[in-house]
């Protein structure tokens, strides 16, 4: 699929809900609101819906209240719109109650995506570049081609919400020439680069902060050093009067500690557990995600997995020291 098909399918289409993983994260809300602002410049009638609560940190997306949860209004837009726009999604699933909805109302689907496609493929059509470092980018590619004058200070936004938050403010390995494009584009558009990046990173509450310093207190080093995990559960968010937004960007954090290679959350969901992987880029942690359930990207990837946290947190950390030793010891033969 090109560009051209992409937006001939939009085209052909009048009621469209836009939608993302549970959990979004700025390359998926960047995303939507993006689109958003380009379908209503095509006269569309358009909704963002997504399954998780908006996060707080993005308030400045969310101004005039384009971000819906999935309440009865919501149900009943999805059930009428005639096509789903699907941005950032690995797996159907992962959209929640969203994906029911779908299946449920045979409703058409496009997927635009720079994930590896997952064996849950059930999208009706699907643009996917693996090569991208997020979806904000492809957008910005699609957008300047077939129409760069449609590219208003709004969508701009979006997008570069997008690619400052996947490419971690252009530090990651997955930050393109593109991606400094979209900045130089962003900055002639006008925008406050600067207030962007304090909304995101230097706005954090004092519950996330208490939060911070007690997983610090409870870091765990495995591997030689190579790999550091932690674990939450509800309680510790509640001990700091906190929420699950609080500790979003924790894996990214430890990440930079001198020596160590991957970071590792599991969150203890009672029943199921939260895994968020982490890599500087020696180790694939897809792989491990994959083996787990999961997926993602080779050096950022996550998985939801069943079953008690004791036996979830010695199989994921069996696996990890099993990857990382014979890596080690392929590498060193």
């Amino acid at each position: 699929m090109n560009f051209a098909e992409i937006q001939s399918i939009i085209d052909k289409h009048d009621k469209i809900f836009i939608s993302s993983h549970i959990n979004p994260d700025g390359d998926s809300l960047g995303s939507a609101y993006a689109m958003y602002e380009y379908l209503c410049g095509l006269g569309k009638d358009c909704m963002i819906v997504n399954h998780s609560p908006f996060p707080e940190v993005y308030n400045f997306l969310n101004k005039k209240n384009i971000f819906k949860e999935l309440d009865g209004d919501a149900v009943a837009f999805i059930k009428s719109a005639d096509l789903g726009l699907i941005l950032d999604i690995g797996d159907f699933y992962r959209l929640g109650d969203i994906a029911y909805l779908i299946e449920e109302n045979d409703i058409e689907t496009l997927s635009i995506d720079h994930h590896i496609k997952s064996d849950n493929d059930l999208f009706t059509y699907d643009y996917i570049d693996t090569d991208a470092c997020s979806v904000g980018e492809i957008l910005y590619s699609f957008l300047f081609e077939v129409d760069k004058s449609k590219i208003s200070e709004k969508i701009m936004l979006g997008i570069y919400v997008a690619v400052l938050t996947d490419t971690g403010s252009f530090r990651h390995s997955n930050t393109t020439d593109i991606s400094h494009e979209i900045a130089v584009h962003a900055i002639k558009q006008g925008l406050d680069i600067s207030k962007i990046y304090q909304n995101i990173y230097e706005n954090s509450s004092k519950s996330r902060m208490k939060l911070l310093g007690n997983v610090i207190q409870k870091l765990n080093y495995d591997c030689g050093g190579d790999l550091v995990w932690f674990a939450l559960n509800h309680d510790m968010i509640k001990e700091v009067n906190g929420s699950n937004q609080d500790f979003d960007g924790f894996t990214d954090f430890f990440r930079g500690i001198k020596g160590v290679e991957v970071s590792l959350m599991l969150y203890d969901l009672q029943g199921k557990v939260r895994l968020s992987f982490r890599s500087k880029g020696k180790y694939r942690v897809n792989e491990i995600a994959k083996k787990m359930g999961g997926g993602g990207h080779p050096f950022a990837a996550a998985a939801l997995v069943e079953g008690e946290f004791s036996e979830v947190k010695s199989t994921v950390l069996n696996l990890m020291s099993t990857y990382i030793n014979k890596f080690n010891e392929d590498n060193n033969s």
